[in-house]
């Protein structure tokens, strides 16, 4: 496992070149020494993971309690011990839970709060599990739940939350969802994440808008496209109008999956899973086709397959 120097994440695959967290590039970090323990799926996994998590909980709640007064009385001082508390549990448990194929709702439930955690890494991982988990239900009333969850997090939870919760939301409405019942509420949120001066918010903000079917922001991802100098406002300004069949947008993709900036080809594939050109198929199959073992021929296989399952092109 490698260790980001950005974050301090220490569960990124020794292949990996991007920290799963923060998305620093982590290339030339060396793996740890220590070789990753053996997954399992098992009885005793999922209790471990659900106790870590729960530990953690009680103590990001007694954390949070502290900073504040509770029933009008003020709130005791944490232990000393507390003052520590680096949120290392709340990671592992997450990491754990993301492993086990069989984990009952009432345990991802209580993932939720985490949403609100003043830890960025903490609250990234826990709208990605979220995500993860609403597109894998199978059950109406679950995914709705998830949804409304997220929903709740892009509009007013700490900053890597939302971003990342508006970013989930997108890719769940574009996976199948129905987002009609909530399209007031979505753009409304997408219009305040796209108001943001942060670039990383107002990126959320349309990948939100565009997979929900959202077409009011247009404009303005065309001028950031034409305009913006942040290669990475381009493209998910680019990837929003991909998904809603403007040309430009697709060029934009196209050149960039196909370019020498690895950075950005990644998140270039990654947007053409859900791009409505009819060319993006051609331009993922050429991509694939590079020598084995390079990270985009693997993304862009990933990507045509995705395209396949989720029938985006129809004929």
């Amino acid at each position: 496992m490698k260790t980001c120097p950005s974050c301090g994440y220490d569960h990124n695959p020794d292949p990996e070149k991007y920290c799963a967290i923060c998305r620093r590039g982590i290339s030339s970090v060396p793996p740890s020494a220590e070789p990753p323990a053996p997954k399992k799926e098992s009885a005793s996994l999922l209790v471990s993971g659900a106790l870590l998590l729960l530990c953690a909980l009680a103590a990001f709640i007694l954390q949070t309690r502290a900073d504040g007064p509770a029933g009008g009385r003020p709130a005791p001082a944490p232990p000393q011990e507390d003052k520590a508390f680096d949120y290392d549990g709340v990671l592992y448990s997450l990491d754990r839970m993301g492993e086990l194929r069989f984990l009952p709702l009432r345990e991802k439930l209580k993932v939720l709060p985490l949403l609100e955690s003043p830890d960025e890494r903490v609250a990234y991982l826990a709208a990605k599990r979220a995500g993860e988990w609403m597109r894998a239900e199978k059950d109406p009333a679950g995914a709705r739940l998830w949804f409304e969850s997220l929903l709740k997090a892009a509009a007013a939870g700490p900053r890597i939350s939302r971003r990342q919760a508006a970013f989930e939301l997108g890719f769940t409405a574009a996976s199948g969802f129905d987002p009609q019942p909530f399209r007031e509420e979505i753009r409304g949120i997408s219009g305040a994440l796209i108001s943001e001066p942060d670039e990383e918010l107002q990126s959320a903000g349309f990948v939100l808008a565009a997979m929900s079917g959202v077409a009011d922001f247009e404009p303005r991802m065309s001028d950031l496209l034409r305009n913006s100098p942040s290669p990475s406002a381009r493209l998910y300004a680019a990837c929003g109008l991909s998904r809603l069949g403007r040309p430009e947008g697709h060029k934009y993709l196209f050149a960039v999956a196909s370019g020498p900036e690895e950075e950005l080809k990644s998140e270039a594939i990654a947007c053409l899973s859900y791009s409505v050109s009819g060319d993006a198929d051609r331009v993922l199959l050429s991509v694939s086709r590079k020598p084995p073992g390079a990270e985009t021929a693997a993304a862009a296989k990933r990507a045509l397959m995705f395209r396949k399952q989720l029938a985006i092109i129809k004929h």
